[in-house]
């Protein structure tokens, strides 16, 4: 846990630039918004589009599961925002895992399985952006995101 204070306390030392703030708040809340419009995206492509909305769909619902009802409930921890001053404020909750990035990150693999290597890498790149975020905001600490990573492997699984 020390390397994960490290890093959070490390992120918080960068903040303070108005225009990067605020862009990392926008990443940390509205990246996740690219899960529906794949979805919709997928579902209206030729071929197999349905079926792979449908697939991106379920390891999402089964992660988010996951995430709330097994890892949540296992590991319980306060949001960083709770304990120190960040940017991020809200009510109080469990930290573990991060919701967020757990929803991009769980639509990774099946697109992986499904042959879209294109989508695969965007959400990705965008789960990834959305973990750093997260905790550049103070919303969650790396055992979060790490724990997303979890619940995504098990959305798949």
């Amino acid at each position: 846990m020390a390397s994960d204070t490290f890093l959070f306390h490390f992120l918080q030392s960068l903040t303070g630039n108005p225009a990067i703030d605020q862009l990392m708040i926008f990443f940390a809340e509205f990246l996740v918004l690219a899960v529906p419009v794949g979805l919709i995206y997928l579902w209206y492509r030729e071929g197999d589009g349905r079926t792979d909305s449908l697939y991106v769909f379920t390891a999402v619902l089964v992660a988010l599961i996951a995430s709330y009802a097994v890892l949540g409930q296992a590991v319980q921890h306060e949001s960083p925002f709770q304990m120190y001053e960040t940017i991020a404020s809200g009510e109080a909750e469990n930290s573990f895992p991060s919701q967020h990035t757990a929803t991009l990150l769980a639509t990774v693999l099946p697109l992986f399985w499904r042959k879209r290597k294109k989508m695969a890498y965007f959400f990705l790149g965008a789960g990834l952006l959305t973990g750093f975020s997260r905790i550049y905001i103070g919303e969650h600490f790396l055992v979060d995101i790490l724990g997303s990573g979890l619940a995504a492997v098990i959305g798949f699984g």
